[in-house]
């Protein structure tokens, strides 16, 4: 995906924000990092990028997109969490 990005944007831009694009790809090729992590830590750099004058509408329904996009991932892993401790909780009182 971000190299598919990266092919749309002209050099000058990329030379401007290399320190960015080369935080990103870092972020992406790390096998430190869990996958659930990644996704934060993108959504972050994505949330504090200045992308010009928006809108107040469109930046509004934006922000409430992305917010609801990262509650979903941490509902996921919640859910997966507690499913299991309870298959370790229910084979304990066996």
């Amino acid at each position: 995906m971000i190299y598919n990005i990266l092919n749309l944007i002209d050099v000058k831009q990329y030379k401007k924000n290399n320190e960015l694009f080369k935080k990103l790809k870092a972020i992406l090729e790390s096998h430190e990092i869990i996958p659930y992590e990644k996704k934060v830590v993108l959504f972050n750099i994505i949330k504090n990028l200045n992308v010009g004058n928006i809108a107040l509408e469109k930046k509004k329904r934006t922000n409430w997109l992305l917010q609801g996009h990262l509650y979903s991932e941490l509902a996921k892993n919640c859910m997966e969490e507690y499913k299991k401790l309870t298959v370790e909780s229910f084979s304990k009182a066996e």
